[in-house]
C-alpha cells in the first residue's frame, strides 16, 4: 500500500471524519450568511444612497417585525450550528470502545515517549498503531505544555502538566503503512 499523503483533508479514521463534517457545515453556514448579508448590503447601498436633488431621508423608529426578524434569523442560525457541533462533542469525547489499544504518550521537552502497556514496548518519537484497531491515547507531560497531534488521523490535543488528556480514534484501512507528523 501507498503512504497517505501529510494532509488534515484525508478521513482516515472516524475521529477526523467527524471534525471534518462539522467543518463542513460550519463553513456552508457561514458562507450561507456571509452571501447573504453582503447582498443585502449591497441593495441597501444602492438603493437608498443619497442623490443630487432628492428628499431628505426619513428617520424611522421602531419596525416590531424587522426586529423580530433579526433576531430571531440569527438565533435559528445558532442552534442548526449548535446541534451538530453538541454532538460532534459527545462523539469524540466519549469513552472509547473496549479492546482499544492503550498508549500512553508522555510530552517531553524536544521528544515524545510511546509506551505500549499491552506488549511492554516503549518507543521514542515514533507511534505504530495497528489498521482498523482503537488507539486510545493516554496524554501526559513531564515538563511543559505540549499539543499532541496526528494530522491524518485529527483530534489535536494539549498535555498539561498534572492531568492526563485522552484522545481515541480507528484508523481506516485505506490509510495505508504509514502516516506522519
Amino acid at each position: 500500500m501507498e503512504s497517505a499523503p501529510n494532509s488534515t483533508f484525508n478521513h482516515t479514521t472516524d475521529f477526523n471524519t467527524a471534525i471534518d463534517g462539522l467543518w463542513d457545515r460550519l463553513l456552508l453556514w457561514g458562507t450561507i450568511v456571509f452571501v447573504v448579508v453582503e447582498i443585502a448590503l449591497v441593495y441597501t447601498i444602492i438603493r437608498f444612497r443619497k442623490r443630487p436633488g432628492g428628499p431628505a431621508a426619513k428617520q424611522i423608529h421602531g419596525n416590531a417585525l424587522l426586529e423580530i426578524t433579526w433576531t430571531a434569523v440569527p438565533a435559528v442560525i445558532l442552534v442548526l450550528i449548535a446541534i451538530p457541533t453538541v454532538k460532534t462533542i459527545f462523539q469524540t469525547q466519549a469513552a472509547p470502545p473496549s479492546g482499544a489499544l492503550t498508549i500512553e504518550v508522555t510530552g517531553h521537552q524536544w521528544w515524545w515517549e510511546f509506551h505500549y502497556p499491552e506488549y511492554g514496548v516503549t518507543t521514542a518519537n515514533e507511534v505504530y498503531i495497528p489498521v482498523g484497531r482503537t488507539a486510545n491515547f493516554q496524554l501526559r507531560t513531564k515538563d511543559v505544555l505540549h499539543s499532541f497531534w496526528v494530522p491524518q488521523m485529527g483530534g489535536k490535543r494539549d498535555l498539561i502538566s498534572n492531568r492526563t488528556n485522552t484522545l481515541w480514534f480507528t484508523p481506516n484501512p485505506d490509510l495505508g503503512t504509514n502516516a506522519w507528523n
